[in-house]
């Protein structure tokens, strides 16, 4: 066996990459190994399938250098290029069955006042700058039936708030918790509106470029195709072993995987009861993200609501007078195919009943046995323990990614970030005890 390294990271997402950066970057050997062939995680952009001139971003692409300070250290340490997205000239709504160009009928403005309020009264009992986990605030781990209830919301109103959860999390809205919900209003400056307005810059050539700097200028060393099956711990080291029977020894041990293919990594002796507890099922969020080019669509258009898609939102204009969409729904909304142009197309005449859909691109998280799913969405009255028992270490082993970040940028490249950060500190306070 080759000589043990300070430490293995099991993921070349976001989390473990800047986990391993930062343990380079504090003179320990490092090792990542990775089951696909290409690192990123759930961040991913490629040549649009059929148009080689287009880029198609399949996964997390947005963030908010103002808002989101590691982000921001990253793309100024690095030199990254962002470019921000147009505000829409104009906006659809589909609730209460009908085709709206203001979210609720006039008669529901005092629902909707009632309703942003109540989400920013809510949210101002987060500290944004604390760990979600120390802030007594398990209460608002509840559904969003539960937490609108007192305030007797109209249709309209309740279909709304609906589309903006389903856009969000891609499931039903009726089955995931509002803590992160909340919390990401906190994260917004306490303003509901930030869910339509605050993440609005992406990466030139995707999130990849920041990810490919970090990997090269640190020379960290990278496996691909190492496809992790079992984690044993010892009292002085981890042995980390792949399915086709490699392994790799190391001081200590970074897994940064999403939570629906943690579980079915074995480990010897067994993670604790809470973490096996909280890992039996797999999590609501079921996302889907195509990105259409299309045209007889309204210029810069964005559109919400309780259709197949939840939302749709504007990219850019192509030369040709056509745009590439992007659009948002999840399996807990609707089964579709985002892959398929003509179930896309049925999608978007939900809100354009004039678009025609020329083609669709789209990475099918789902089906992708090495993420069963998309990001982290729990069920009402789990969200507060997972992150209180996945950021508790296992001897030598601490858990990374942004599905068990604890802070309001859970699920978000930010919380990526952020939980590679304190995933580091972890090894670095075991590699000083050893």
């Amino acid at each position: 066996m080759e000589k043990p390294y300070d430490a293995v990271v099991v993921g070349a997402g976001f989390a473990g990459i800047t986990a391993a950066r930062d343990l380079a970057d504090r003179g320990y050997s490092v090792v990542i190994l990775e089951a696909a062939s290409r690192i990123g995680g759930r961040t991913y952009a490629r040549p649009f399938a059929g148009r080689e001139d287009l880029r198609a971003e399949l996964g997390g692409s947005w963030v908010n250098r103002d808002l989101q300070p590691g982000v921001r250290r990253e793309i100024a340490r690095y030199g990254i290029a962002l470019t921000e997205d147009p505000e829409p000239g104009g906006a659809v709504f589909l609730t209460d069955g009908t085709l709206r160009s203001f979210p609720v009928p006039a008669r529901e403005l005092p629902d909707l006042e009632r309703l942003i309020c109540h989400l920013r009264d809510a949210s101002k009992r987060i500290a944004p700058s604390q760990r979600l986990s120390s802030q007594p605030i398990r209460d608002l781990d509840v559904s969003a039936d539960e937490f609108i209830a007192p305030l007797e919301l109209g249709p309209a109103t309740r279909d709304l708030l609906y589309a903006t959860i389903g856009w969000y999390s891609g499931a039903d809205p009726r089955e995931v918790s509002m803590l992160g919900f909340i919390a990401q209003t906190a994260g917004f400056g306490h303003s509901p509106y930030g869910f339509f307005g605050a993440l609005t810059e992406r990466f030139v050539g995707g999130a990849g470029t920041l990810l490919d700097r970090m990997v090269e200028q640190s020379r960290l060393e990278v496996r691909l195709g190492h496809h992790v099956a079992r984690i044993e711990r010892s009292e002085d080291a981890v042995t980390v072993r792949t399915r086709d029977g490699q392994s790799v020894e190391a001081r200590s041990c970074v897994v940064a995987v999403p939570t629906n293919v943690l579980r079915h990594i074995d480990f010897n002796p067994a993670l604790s009861a809470d973490k096996q507890k909280l890992l039996a099922v797999n999590h609501q969020g079921r996302a889907y993200k195509p990105s259409i080019v299309a045209r007889n669509v309204p210029p810069r258009s964005f559109a919400l609501g309780t259709g197949s898609l939840q939302s749709i939102c504007h990219g850019y204009e192509l030369a040709d007078g056509s745009v590439l969409l992007m659009g948002f729904g999840g399996e807990g909304a609707a089964r579709l195919d985002p892959t398929d142009r003509d179930q896309v197309e049925a999608a978007v005449r939900e809100y354009y009943p004039e678009a025609e859909v020329l083609a669709v691109d789209a990475h099918d998280w789902n089906a992708d046995p090495l993420f069963d799913g998309t990001y982290r969405i729990d069920r009402p009255g789990q969200a507060y323990d997972f992150l209180r028992a996945m950021n508790e270490p296992e001897d030598r082993v601490v858990f990374a990614g942004t599905d068990l970040d604890d802070s309001v940028w859970r699920i978000w490249i930010e919380g990526a970030v952020n939980s590679g950060h304190q995933a580091a500190d972890g090894v670095s306070v075991v590699l000083g005890r050893g």
